[in-house]
């Protein structure tokens, strides 16, 4: 019985291994294999344009993954805009999501394309006119999106005998130059009618910004900027409210084209205008609306300190807007006279600077509660002064505020929105930038320093990275990104 047994168990066990039941390596012989390859790719050099964007850099490689597995690629973008024309490279890491992945040089080659501009038009002019600006007579285009810079912006002809002539004027579009021969007659029986919208670009076209654009529909002329002045920063300043300059990319500032007087006087807690160098312009006060018949110092920008040497500082928005004189953006006009136009109302009338437009003194008395005189060529016009108001307190036109511009806080992290002046002046307040677009605020408190730091972002546009360590925190160090 037990010789049955054993051979009946050995049976079964020489069966089951005949069925491949006793196999380790074969059991597994049907199972996936998970082992995973890395992607393999080769870059040849690829030329682009300048001014064409983000250009994606999956699609500059040629890559292939064994597995089938989607890549992404660090970085993923390549800029084209505002490269200086040449040859690059470029390493990129290229992963599979599952661990795989390579890195390779990626070469490619900006390009650039010359500017070109030409005259529309001969204009005849006459020399009571003081400046001719060339812009006005010339079409311009730039086949990769680049501004162009016109060199001189405007020719002086307020000396000039009747006759024609010729400039020479150079257009650039920051790294490619080129010329042409501008022509012009000067007459004195030259009659010119422009349009209100040609007056401001005119204006506009003699500011020291070159990135500062018009346009005009049926209703507006829209001056559109950063707001952020290629002068001197918020040096000068000894009352601090924390707040450092930031660009506002696309503040489009609008300007009626057809103004009427109101009956009432406008005052808002909120811009009233708008430099030529497409900076906003405030009125005296740091706190809102207006009584506009009784001046209040205790309000008054210009005498707490909060206004750096250039007549202006960074509002809640961490934006930079002017509540008094425009005085460095002024000193770097070409031209500057006193039938210069300042800046613009937003109801559509002129600012000139501290004299009347033909050159004569403005006595006490000559201004009127808006800070202005009416004039013959625009129906009313705004003017400086070194004495309160210093510029438009109000505006005497009639304005829609519903479609005035306000630049809003930065967002993310710390609220930057809620700073506050401290109590009493700070010491040594210095604003620097650095070649690298870093930009840093630093100023002492009782004894202590305190200081306010961004660079643009890599990864987002219009962000920035911040650090700071504000009065206002109890000199806690915070950092974040803030975005427009």
């Amino acid at each position: 019985m037990a010789k049955i047994k054993i051979g009946a168990v050995s049976f079964l066990c020489a069966y089951l291994v005949g069925c491949g039941g006793g196999s380790g390596a074969d059991s597994n012989s049907n199972q996936p294999n998970t082992q995973n390859t890395s992607p393999i790719c080769s870059a040849t050099t690829f030329v682009t344009p300048r001014g064409s964007g983000d250009i994606a850099i999956s699609s500059a490689l040629q890559c292939m993954d064994a597995d089938g597995d989607t890549l992404s690629f660090t970085p993923s973008t390549i800029s084209s805009n505002g490269v200086i024309t040449g040859e690059y490279s470029i390493d990129v890491s290229v992963s599979d999501g599952r661990g795989g992945q390579t890195t390779v040089q990626l070469p490619y080659q900006i390009t650039n394309q010359l500017p070109q501009c030409s005259q529309s038009t001969a204009p005849t002019v006459t020399a009571k006119s003081g400046a001719l600006v060339i812009e006005s007579y010339l079409t311009c285009s730039d086949p990769n999106g680049d501004n162009i810079q016109l060199n001189p912006q405007s020719i002086d002809i307020s000396n000039l005998a009747n006759g024609n002539y010729q400039q020479q004027i150079n257009f650039s579009d920051g790294e490619l130059n080129v010329s042409l021969v501008f022509e012009y007659t000067v007459s004195d029986d030259a009659q010119v009618e422009i349009t209100r919208c040609e007056r401001i670009t005119q204006s506009v076209a003699l500011s020291p910004e070159s990135d500062v654009t018009v346009t005009c529909d049926a209703n507006y002329a829209y001056v559109t900027s950063d707001t952020y002045p290629d002068h001197d920063l918020m040096n000068g300043i000894t009352a601090t409210n924390e707040q450092i300059p930031v660009p506002a990319v696309g503040y489009a500032a609008p300007i009626k084209l057809e103004p009427h007087t109101a009956a009432n006087p406008t005052t808002i807690d909120a811009a009233l205008g708008v430099a030529v160098n497409g900076v906003p312009i405030y009125d005296y006060s740091a706190a809102g609306e207006l009584d506009l018949f009784n001046y209040d110092p205790s309000i008054d920008t210009v005498k707490l300190g909060q206004l750096d040497n250039c007549g202006g500082h960074a509002g809640r928005g961490d934006d930079y807007h002017y509540h008094a004189a425009p005085t460095c953006m002024m000193a770097s006009m070409e031209n500057l006279t006193d039938e210069s136009i300042i800046g613009w109302g937003y109801d559509g009338y002129p600012l000139y600077g501290f004299n009347h437009p033909d050159g004569s003194a403005i006595v006490e008395g000559d201004l009127e509660l808006c800070n202005g005189y009416p004039d013959e060529t625009y129906g009313y016009r705004y003017h400086l002064s070194t004495t309160p108001p210093y510029v438009f307190q109000c505006l005497v036109g009639e304005v829609d505020t519903n479609v005035l511009p306000r630049v809003a806080p930065l967002t993310g992290g710390a609220d930057r929105g809620d700073l506050r002046p401290p109590a009493g002046d700070v010491q040594n307040l210095t604003h620097t930038v650095s070649s690298d677009g870093k930009r840093t605020m630093s100023y002492d408190y009782q004894g202590e320093n305190y200081y306010v730091t961004y660079t643009p972002s890599t990864e987002k546009a219009n962000c920035y990275e911040f650090e700071m360590k504000a009065i206002s925190n109890n000199g806690a160090i915070q950092t974040g990104t803030y975005c427009r």
